[in-house]
Formats: C-alpha cells, sequence, structure tokens
C-alpha cells in the first residue's frame, strides 16, 4: 500500500487534474494506517521495528493527507473558475463536493449578476419536494433563499440543484408530486 500511496502522490503532484483513484482507495489507506498502527504497539515488535513503522506511518500520513489537499484544491479551483472536472475520477464524497463547489460558485455568479442590475434568472425556479432522511440545518438555496432546517421525516420544496445534493449525500429522497 505504501508503493500505491507514493504513486498516487507523485501522480497528483504533477498533473493539472485530479487523477483516477480506485473507489476504495481512501478505505484500503485508512485500514494500512490502522495495521502499522497495530505493527508499533505490539509488544512483539522491538525497538528498530518499531521506529521503522512509526517512521512508515508518519510518512503514509503525509502523503494521505497531501494527496487530500491536492485533490482538494484541484477540485475547488476547476469548480470555481467553471472548468469541466471527469467526475468519473473522484471518489463518492469528492464529487458530492465538486458538485456542491458548483452550485456555490453558480449561486455566487447570479448574485453578482443581480447586484450590477441584471435580471435574475431563478423567477421561475423549478422546485423539488423531498423528504428528509435525517435532521438538516437550514440551507441558502441557490435562489438565495433559506430554507430549513429540517427534522427527520420531514418534507419540504427546494430549488431543484439544492434537492439533489440532498438526494446525493443520502439526507433525502424525492417525492413525486405528480
Amino acid at each position: 500500500m505504501y508503493n500505491e500511496l507514493y504513486r498516487v502522490w507523485k501522480t497528483e503532484k504533477t498533473s493539472e487534474h485530479p487523477q483516477p483513484l480506485p473507489s476504495d482507495f481512501y478505505n484500503r489507506s485508512a485500514a494500512y494506517l490502522k495495521g502499522l498502527n497495530e505493527i508499533g504497539a505490539s509488544n512483539n515488535a522491538n525497538a528498530l521495528q518499531h521506529r521503522l513503522t512509526l517512521k512508515e506511518k508518519q510518512v503514509a500520513e503525509r502523503l494521505l493527507e497531501e494527496i487530500k489537499m491536492t485533490r482538494l484544491q484541484k477540485i475547488a479551483d476547476s469548480s470555481l473558475k467553471g472548468k469541466p472536472i471527469n467526475l468519473h475520477d473522484l471518489t463518492d464524497n469528492e464529487k458530492t463536493l465538486a458538485e456542491s463547489l458548483k452550485a456555490s460558485a453558480a449561486t455566487f455568479s447570479e448574485v453578482r449578476t443581480q447586484s450590477v442590475g441584471v435580471e435574475s434568472s431563478t423567477a421561475g425556479m423549478e422546485l423539488t419536494i423531498v423528504r428528509f432522511l435525517e435532521d438538516t440545518p437550514e440551507v441558502v438555496g441557490v435562489d438565495m433563499k433559506i430554507y430549513g432546517p429540517y427534522k427527520k421525516e420531514d418534507v419540504g420544496a427546494l430549488p431543484k440543484q439544492n434537492a439533489e445534493v440532498f438526494v446525493k449525500q443520502g439526507a433525502a429522497k424525492p417525492i413525486d408530486a405528480k
């Protein structure tokens, strides 16, 4: 796993866009670090083995943190600049982040456009009705209105973009009102 971490780190540092990651990459990395913890804590480990395992764990943690931060920066830059990003190269959590940032950037751009007197495109905004599967704090919709807070099993109408984010995160289910 260490070699894979190093390879991914090196690839991410030298590429402009997030590189494809196996869907279980972060889970396997966490299991690898947990295994290093167990080896280092073992009573059977001699002093040299303990120090080497500790050093390997420190380097692996640093590589993993840099991978996460580099990918986060690439996702944020692409989303905020409106550049396309291949969602198939992202993990599920990264996809959710990219979609949220894109929606937020669009909202910000729309608000900025409204503030200089250009007509708003939210006048006929399509709302989606959802049933919340967990407690959810209030949110600012893409139409700049506040929605919520919602309790588990509450039903609410949200702008379609916001509702899609909640559904993808598993926090809500759409309700067909037709």
